[in-house]
């Protein structure tokens, strides 16, 4: 090919350049030389003479480029540079601000070839996504999505602008989080708002949700950008309740998107509603892993008109099951009391679970005073159907977290807490956590107390002791134990009251009482959580049948029941870890043992469980960051880490009742020296109760306690 190098020099517009002459006989031996010719001729390639020729040059090298053996033998970078260099002086002359020229519809076709170029070479070849990255073809992509242009003509603009942003970042974390650095997330949640619906730009949205779900793929990432840019979350939630409103009115619309819709409607109905589905449920996802990853994106959501979105958005999902989610069956298996329990629908799994991750955080509490919000939720909790009551639920419970909140709510709003205690006695698994969570926060302070004891709620609290739901359970234990700090003798009458029936979780009969029940169910369970908030309540029952005198004590003797032995076994098994709760258990006991009589031998049955045989607490597994207790807070492990660490958790061998006795009063090790006192206390008692019990104490444990324990108290 004879090249003119007078007219490289001098510029000569009316000659050739090696750029027509090449389109002669497009080769792909001769691309270098084009390509040379662009970059060092960038103002003439796009000049009004040879703006067409070069438009057409790229059309050429990106059919070229569709070839993966032919763009793998173009990634040498030359292509590269030359693509980005253009793109960056096509998007100068298109971009926000500027002024139509006589020459804009060369620059549009110029773009587009570009940007097809782009996207063909960038295509699965990791050497071209370098290169372009290296020359700064990232950035001008980025802006290239803002021209006004993509969506006055999406079909052949926007087309080729997302679909080069999809092939560079696919796959190359380097490419893609240049993108999201030079802000092309933005434009990507702009183009997915209705009112960019029109001209056809419906059958781009499949491609701009592709690219979004790229270029949010590292979630750790995408949160840090949004975090930078405190309008984009919301941005992002506003696009996604208005295509949930376009859809939920798709029947019958009204108003001036409505009229807009009417339109493409008309057209291709089907079409626009698969494309708002998909955009919906690609802005769903993504907000939801950004807003589970920052707290601080959270924050930015914490105003009433956000969750109002959330709610119709969960209102949406929940009336239609989804667009593409069977109903499944009602959940059975234990979950975190911290997480809503799944509904068989993810849509409406993720948005209830951005609606607690928002109502959760404490910037969030003064939301509770916005009287359009509050009415809203009074008025789901109050409805029929549970996944919005459920919602409702776990997200007043949120809210509502002060004590003065919960004493306005318990004490203004009577009809709002009997709703939630009817869903905690008969609602749907997901329901029942819900109403219990908010509940149970309703139970803290001590003015609500009374109010909660009015409505009834300790007796439903009492039939849900042994639920073979892991969350309810945990809450219907922790609303017992703080109504009995406060309320002690109507909390203990529903623990002692006698229910004849069927248990509705179980199947098993409750001639027994709940505290029976509950007994049994903290010496059976595997879940640390529920036996050592189980076992709070039995040390709250002790104390307060036998220092506060909540009911007769004779009433809790004649069931012989075994509180010993759990309270023994917190001792031994979670002392370590949990010396508060240790030191509860040490408290009870004493308070047992100070009580013992012919009627009611606690005495004895501590003196028996000196004995390590006789003790038996079984083993205990290493704490995970699941099994934890924080004062009122319970977190059950969820049933599927449950199964996936039994094989793996490493158990050893508890310590014995009578080893962690010698340790508190020799204070030998972490040892709280209140635990210390207390565990003197113990055997000071024990010892009175040696000289005043006429029946014999198990000779084992009667020789451990004077030759090994008693010699320590002094």
């Amino acid at each position: 090919m004879v090249i003119s190098t007078k007219a490289q020099r001098e510029g000569d517009a009316s000659s050739d350049t090696p750029v027509t002459q090449w389109l002669d006989a497009p080769t792909e031996d001769s691309v270098k030389t084009v390509v040379t010719y662009m970059l060092e001729h960038p103002s003439q390639s796009i000049s009004s003479t040879h703006i067409v020729a070069t438009a057409k040059a790229f059309k050429q090298l990106a059919d070229m480029c569709r070839d993966p053996d032919v763009r793998t033998r173009l990634a040498d970078g030359a292509l590269a540079a030359a693509s980005s260099l253009l793109l960056e002086r096509v998007v100068a002359e298109l971009g926000p601000g500027t002024e139509q020229s006589n020459g804009h519809a060369e620059h549009v076709f110029l773009l587009v070839q570009v940007l097809r170029c782009i996207c063909n070479q960038s295509a699965d070849t990791d050497a071209a996504r370098a290169q372009l990255l290296e020359h700064g073809g990232t950035a001008a992509l980025a802006r290239a999505l803002s021209i006004d242009d993509v969506w006055r003509q999406p079909v052949p603009v926007a087309q080729a602008a997302f679909g080069a942003v999809l092939n560079v970042s696919l796959d190359h974390k380097l490419c893609t989080q240049a993108l999201v650095d030079a802000c092309a997330i933005e434009p990507h949640i702009s183009a997915l708002r209705v009112h960019g619906l029109g001209n056809g730009a419906h059958s781009v949205w499949p491609l701009v949700c592709s690219s979004l779900d790229n270029l949010c793929e590292d979630a750790e990432a995408a949160a840090t950008h949004f975090e930078q840019h405190p309008g984009l979350a919301s941005n992002m939630l506003q696009a996604l309740a208005e295509i949930t409103a376009q859809l939920a009115n798709i029947a019958s619309v009204s108003g001036e998107v409505a009229e807009q819709f009417v339109q493409i409607k008309e057209q291709q109905d089907a079409d626009v509603t698969a494309a708002l589905r998909g955009a919906q449920r690609t802005l769903l996802w993504n907000l939801c892993e950004v807003l589970e990853k920052s707290s601080v994106v959270r924050l930015q959501l914490c105003e009433p008109v956000y969750m109002h979105q959330m709610f119709d958005i969960l209102a949406y999902y929940v009336a239609t099951g989804g667009p593409d989610e069977p109903t499944q069956p009602e959940p059975s298996v234990a979950q975190p009391p911290s997480r809503p329990l799944p509904q068989g629908n993810r849509n409406a799994d993720a948005t209830a679970q951005m609606i607690v991750g928002v109502s959760g955080e404490d910037a969030a509490l003064s939301m509770f005073d916005d009287s359009g919000l509050q009415q809203r939720l009074f008025a789901q909790l109050a409805q029929s159907e549970s996944a919005l009551a459920a919602a409702a639920a776990l997200c007043l419970g949120n809210l509502a977290r002060t004590d003065a909140h919960c004493t306005q709510l318990a004490e203004t709003h009577p009809d709002v807490v009997q709703a939630a205690i009817a869903w905690f006695e008969s609602g749907e698994v997901r329901v029942r956590h819900a109403a219990s969570g908010l509940l149970k926060n309703l139970c803290v302070p001590a003015p609500a107390k009374a109010r909660m004891v009015e409505l009834g709620l300790p007796a439903v609290a009492a039939r849900n002791v042994d639920t073979a739901v892991v969350p309810v359970q945990a809450n219907a234990i922790g609303i017992l134990r703080h109504l009995a700090n406060g309320c002690a003798e109507p909390t203990v009458q529903a623990l002692l009251a006698q229910e004849p029936g069927k248990s509705k979780d179980q199947g098993q009969d409750q001639d027994q009482c709940a505290l029976a029940r509950l007994l049994t169910a903290v010496r059976s369970t595997d879940i640390d959580g529920i036996r050592c908030e189980g076992t709070r309540l039995v040390a709250a029952v002790a104390k307060a049948v036998y220092l506060k005198r909540a009911c007769d004590a004779q009433d809790l003797e004649a069931r012989g029941l075994d509180l010993v032995a759990p309270l023994v076994r917190l001792v031994v098994l979670d002392g370590q870890r949990h010396p508060l709760l240790q030191q509860e258990s040490l408290v009870a006991l004493t308070v047992l043992v100070a009580a013992s009589s012919d009627n009611a031998p606690y005495a004895h049955a501590v003196v028996r469980c000196l004995v390590p045989e006789t003790a038996a607490v079984g083993t205990v597994s290493e704490p995970t960051e699941d099994d934890t207790i924080e004062g009122d807070t319970i977190e059950a492990n969820d049933a599927d880490d449950e199964t996936a660490e039994a094989d793996d958790a490493e158990t050893t061998a508890p310590d014995s009742f009578t080893n962690v006795l010698k340790r508190l009063l020799t204070q030998s090790g972490p040892v709280w020296p209140q635990s210390t006192m207390q565990a003197k206390s113990l055997i000071t008692q024990l010892t009175t109760q040696l000289n005043v019990q006429s029946s014999p104490f198990d000779p084992a444990g009667l020789d451990i306690l004077r030759t090994e324990i008693l010699p320590l108290t002094n």
